[in-house]
């Protein structure tokens, strides 16, 4: 199979669960526009761990009451060879739900990234993770526990390289998401449902990169009759690698 194939049947796969999502929800959706910004640090070690730490702030800018998140991931990275990466993760997140609501979460996170086309100018993979999820609700002083599967397919293209690994480079960014829940729903604003992103990054450096990214979001509020909402969000972040 060609990469023009893996990736056509990769992005097949998720826009049809992605359609069947939304199908399934027209009825009760509403609307809304968020920002995400995030800084993200990583050091590699070794030549094949990776540490990362990402800072996430998101906001609610349009389209309902008062919603923000404030987050951060430290990640571990193992990379058994060209084809596969092992992480781990343990996210922990504040939350102000609405005005009344504030929760906060503590999550374990294992997976694995595949890459289907390692040599090739066209990076595809997939990203599959487990998570364990531990919510706190302050107003009632209880514990929420949840998990998950999140699957994921990426497309990252160089536009005026030819490798991924050379510096100022501009590339895109494709790729979806599909969550699903093994367990209860965790009660939240914005439980997660699909996510389609498509954006833009560039690399000055090794040490530095940029990315715009606009991200379709559909997600459930599991807090206020479980009616579903599509969120436009721009997500801006800043890479930076240490030696």
């Amino acid at each position: 199979m060609n990469d023009k194939a893996k990736f056509n049947l990769i992005f097949a796969v998720f826009l049809l669960l992605f359609s069947s999502y939304s199908a399934n929800s027209l009825s009760q959706t509403t609307s809304d526009a968020q920002l995400w910004v995030d800084g993200e640090f990583n050091y590699v070690f070794k030549q094949k761990y990776l540490f990362q730490n990402e800072i996430s702030a998101q906001a609610l800018l349009a389209g309902g009451n008062e919603w923000f998140c404030i987050s951060n991931t430290p990640e571990f990275e193992w990379n058994i060879n060209q084809y596969v990466d092992l992480v781990s993760a343990i996210p922990f997140a504040y939350t102000m739900q609405k005005e009344s609501e504030n929760t906060f979460e503590l999550r374990a996170m294992l997976g694995a990234r595949c890459y289907l086309t390692p040599t090739h100018r066209p990076q595809v993979r997939i990203l599959t993770r487990l998570e364990e999820r531990w919510a706190y609700d302050g107003n009632t002083d209880s514990w929420d526990i949840g998990n998950r599967i999140r699957i994921r397919g990426e497309l990252i293209y160089p536009l005026n390289k030819h490798s991924y690994f050379e510096d100022n480079m501009w590339y895109t960014i494709t790729d979806a998401e599909v969550f699903l829940s093994t367990s209860k729903d965790i009660s939240e604003r914005f439980a997660n449902r699909t996510r389609f992103r498509v954006g833009a990054g560039y690399r000055l450096t090794y040490k530095l990169r940029f990315e715009a990214i606009y991200t379709l979001q559909l997600s459930r509020n599991t807090m206020d009759n479980n009616f579903d909402t599509f969120s436009n969000i721009l997500r801006l972040r800043v890479k930076y690698y240490f030696d």
